[in-house]
């Protein structure tokens, strides 16, 4: 088993016109996938789990937990600077 971070690495290797872009990118996801890991692990702990009180459009109650997931990707995302 390697980590994200060495296949990410070994894999860009393998295209010398990579930019690293792709690279940066996933790294972001991965790191934005470890918050949301962090916190369904201790999910009952601080009060995550749960219902907001909204409502999605597709019509569904919007949850603590997906909301906080969804949260914390826009932010990694945006601050890593490979989408807008």
């Amino acid at each position: 088993m390697i980590t994200l971070e060495q296949f990410i690495v070994e894999t860009e290797q393998e295209f010398p016109l990579a930019t690293g872009e792709f690279s940066q990118l996933l790294r972001d996801i991965g790191l934005a996938a470890k918050m949301v890991n962090r916190e369904v692990n201790k999910a009952g702990l601080v009060d995550i789990l749960g219902y907001t009180g909204n409502v999605n459009v597709q019509g569904e109650e919007v949850q603590k937990l997906d909301m906080f997931a969804n949260e914390q990707f826009l932010h990694f995302l945006s601050i890593g600077g490979q989408v807008c």
